[in-house]
């Protein structure tokens, strides 16, 4: 009976153990290849944005410096003008590491924080916030889900404690994520209990074969948007780097992009995306609001992530396309109070940086589509992140506040207006 139980089950087990020595024994990634590098910073894909081994990777090279520039959905607005492009063309002494896709909000690039706090640690970084992430509800479980990775969870539990951070991180994620299999310790943190010893043993084999899984499929889990499109697009710009130059170049992209309606929306996206849907979209968001929202606590899980690395950043807050928000009814009164509100969030605890382009959503070929930048818009963009990142800023002090983890302030309207 036992011969034959182990001629059913013995390879299985074998084969099992196979697998588990080739993930514990897998070397660590310490070599670095600046075109693998390169070309994951501009990859945009979902494994590169879940991918620890690739981040830490990149942004630990001590011979080229990649700056993370935290977002969403803007990054994949690859044109001439684009950050990569801009940076790539002119040589800059810096290259953006985009983490971002549809749907990541600030829950998101928390816990994909924990996965490369090292590597912020008294460095720089770009986090663009989109108003729109303010909703009623803020992120859900689909797309936080899609983006999350379980060593994300296993190194917030290693090192979390009863604060209100760890707490709320905790109850956030339990409410996107009930059934996963961290829960039953993510239900300790957010009940201001200790995990166990063996708690913690079974956290730390469980990341070490998530780190090994990462490190062994890293080489192989990008494309090239690096060779495709920012090395061409970065060839086809004027030389040298001249503003007027390129501001030239931005109109004519525009003009010649967006030809096929009213709202100065690129004409492929105006065509798949709005077209013939146009009609019932008159007035379609004039009862929207961003003013209420768990997003102002989950933005403070992530202020207070690059206050304890020592984390320079620069915020960027974009406008909305100023004929598109009329036509849909938009309230501009209302987004105004979603800036203002973010930005006192920001300046009350030492976050300076800040630049808010919310009101020039009506300059000409500012944005590319409703809601994202285009040709201009990555022209103003650019100037301030270059001059951010190339002068010496003085270092930052901040002064986090508890209050802003509170339903109270995620669901205030009225906002000291502190510019």
């Amino acid at each position: 009976m036992l011969k034959r139980l182990w001629f059913i089950f013995g390879p299985i087990l074998i084969a099992m153990l196979l697998l588990i020595s080739v993930l514990f024994l897998a070397p660590a990634k310490t070599s670095h290849n600046l075109s693998s590098e390169k070309r994951a910073a501009s990859a945009l894909t979902k494994i590169v944005f879940k991918n620890a081994t690739i981040k830490k990777g990149a942004l630990s090279d001590p011979n080229h410096r990649f700056v993370p520039f935290f977002g969403s959905s803007e990054w994949k607005r690859f044109d001439e003008l684009h950050p990569s492009v801009l940076s790539e063309a002119y040589q800059r002494p810096y290259t953006p590491f985009l983490l971002g896709l549809q749907g990541a909000e600030s829950l998101t690039h928390y816990f994909g924080m924990q996965q490369i706090n090292t590597e912020l640690e008294n460095k720089q970084a770009v986090f663009f916030i989109s108003p729109q992430w303010f909703t009623k509800k803020g992120q859900g479980p689909i797309s936080f889900n899609y983006y999350f990775a379980s060593d994300q969870g296993y190194r917030f539990l290693e090192t979390a404690r009863n604060i209100p951070e760890d707490r709320y991180a905790a109850r956030r994620f339990l409410k996107v994520s009930p059934t996963s299999s961290l829960a039953k310790y993510m239900k300790k943190i957010a009940n201001g209990k200790s995990l166990s010893q063996f708690d913690l043993w079974q956290i730390k084999i469980q990341k070490s074969l998530a780190v090994h899984e990462d490190n062994l499929f890293s080489s192989l889990q990008f494309n090239n948007n690096f060779q495709k499109l920012v090395q061409p697009h970065a060839k086809r710009l004027p030389q040298p780097y001249n503003v007027q130059s390129l501001k030239q170049r931005a109109d004519e992209l525009g003009n010649s992009q967006s030809n096929n309606n009213e709202f100065g929306i690129i004409d492929n996206f105006f065509s798949t995306q709005i077209g013939a849907k146009l009609p019932k979209l008159k007035n379609s968001q004039r009862h929207f609001s961003y003013l209420q929202s768990p997003e102002y606590n989950d933005l403070q899980l992530v202020l207070n992530e690059f206050a304890r690395n020592n984390t320079d950043v620069m915020f960027v807050i974009p406008p909305v396309n100023a004929k598109w928000q009329s036509y849909t009814g938009l309230s501009e009164d209302m987004y105004q109070k979603t800036v203002t509100k973010i930005k006192y969030q920001l300046h009350s605890q030492g976050f300076k940086h800040i630049a808010d382009f919310s009101k020039q959503g009506n300059q000409e070929f500012f944005m590319e589509d409703t809601i994202h930048l285009g040709w201009n818009g990555w022209l103003a963009f650019d100037k301030h992140v270059n001059r951010f990142l190339t002068t010496k800023q003085v270092q930052p002090t901040y002064k986090l506040n508890d209050y802003f983890f509170s339903n109270q302030w995620a669901n205030k309207k009225d906002i000291p207006n502190k510019k």
